[in-house]
């Protein structure tokens, strides 16, 4: 090698590791936020529904019928405001990730970025039907843009780091390094070369994690008896695969669809304390349709939820959700898609033969991988994620990867006979 060689190297070396140690601050910002994000959270599903313990779910139970209207009534007229004044001042400050990495200078601007995330978390603690993840990813992905700007990185490694703080934030509130992880180079960075984020995609999740931890602890997500590996699970689990499909598919569907028609302007400020309403209305009879979906899938993992009742949430936590998005609302979808997916499970456990291999856990644990990997075309971070979400040990790493293989593979046959079918 010659010295012109050997400096290059080198250089390139210095500059890999300096990325490295951008992506460990990256982390540690992710992480307070994300612990601040979700301290926000909490005190507004306080002060939403009158509770101070125990959970969510509980809270909104004991909270009286008109107090749950008025709840997100009251939320929806200040994110609406909110949002509407948000688009007003920043009117030409876009706050989407996925654009941000395809700018030739990945930044996001942090006021705009971060008054629009403290107003998910407004509308999620409110009770709407929307995933909080949204927010944190955000706010991390703006931070790690400011580092990269002052740090000089290149406009790569700027992407890069801008995508390992969007994960790093996800990591931090959901407490999943690995799903962190797996969801920046699978998702956040479909599209670009991801072998040099691989090290930095890691290590920022783990330290926001960590950091996160620090505050908000580290226990799972969910709480529930998990199955034991069997040869019947792994059939039942190919079974609800295919089942997901549709699923997942009209979940994505229904959600783009609902965000393309959303309105803007005072009209969303009309709209969305009308879409909260009305949540708030059918809320009397179906609590469990409130907040990110965590709620949902804590009663039905834990057998809470008949399987009758489980098959109308396949339909109603969607339905729920796209409202939200419809009346102009901002917020995550991964977290509505994983409890749909855990509703589908628990109405297949009214299937004899499912039934019979399979506590209702075990199938709510499939069911949510296989929707989850559908919904967000992503059946790596589906794994990972349903893995960290329930502490599941490796022996179930079987069950929920054949669960995820048979929905992705019955997926691409439809979306490629789909494509090359003629009317």
């Amino acid at each position: 090698m010659s010295t012109a060689d050997a400096s290059t190297a080198t250089r390139g070396g210095l500059l890999y590791v300096r990325l490295i140690i951008a992506a460990a601050v990256a982390g540690v910002l992710a992480g307070l936020a994300g612990a601040a994000l979700t301290a926000v959270l909490h005190a507004v599903q306080h002060l939403s529904f009158g509770y101070t313990e125990d959970t969510f779910l509980v809270g909104v139970e004991h909270a009286s019928s008109l107090r749950r209207v008025i709840a997100l009534l009251v939320g929806g007229i200040v994110v609406g405001l909110g949002w509407w004044l948000q688009r007003r001042w920043f009117r030409r400050e876009n706050v989407s990730v996925t654009h941000a990495l395809t700018l030739d200078r990945p930044r996001l601007p942090v006021l705009a970025t971060t008054t629009d995330a403290l107003l998910q978390i407004v509308a999620v603690g409110a009770g709407a039907s929307l995933g909080r993840e949204g927010a944190p990813r955000q706010v991390g992905a703006a931070l790690s843009g400011v580092l990269g700007g002052r740090l000089r990185l290149s406009p790569d490694e700027c992407r890069i780091l801008l995508a390992c703080g969007a994960g790093a934030g996800l990591a931090a509130v959901y407490n999943v390094p690995m799903g962190g992880a797996v969801f920046t180079l699978e998702v956040l960075l479909r599209g670009h070369d991801r072998r040099a984020a691989l090290v930095p995609a890691i290590l920022s999740a783990v330290v926001a994690t960590i950091v996160a931890g620090a505050f908000l602890g580290s226990d799972e997500t969910y709480d529930f008896p998990l199955p034991s590996l069997t040869f019947g699970l792994c059939l039942v689990a190919i079974a609800l695969g295919v089942c997901a499909v549709p699923i997942g598919i009209v979940f994505g569907w229904v959600m783009t669809r609902a965000r393309t028609h959303a309105p803007h302007g005072w009209r969303a400020a009309i709209l969305i304390p009308v879409a909260f309403t009305i949540l708030g209305v059918v809320s009397i009879w179906v609590p469990d349709l409130l907040g990110n979906g965590k709620a949902l899938a804590q009663d039905a993992f834990s057998g809470s939820v008949s399987s009758a009742a489980a098959a109308g949430l396949v339909l109603l936590k969607p339905a729920a959700t796209a409202l939200c998005l419809r009346g102009g609302a901002i917020g995550g979808l991964l977290t509505p898609a994983f409890a749909t997916g855990v509703a589908l499970g628990v109405a297949a456990h009214a299937v004899p033969t499912a039934g019979q291999v399979s506590q209702v856990g075990g199938l709510a644990l499939l069911g949510a991988a296989a929707v989850l990997a559908v919904a967000q075309r992503a059946p790596w971070s589906a794994i990972a994620l349903t893995v960290e979400f329930t502490g599941a040990p490796f022996s179930l790493l079987l069950p929920i990867a054949l669960a995820v293989g048979a929905a992705k593979s019955v997926e691409h046959g439809a979306r490629y006979v789909g494509s090359h079918t003629t009317l």
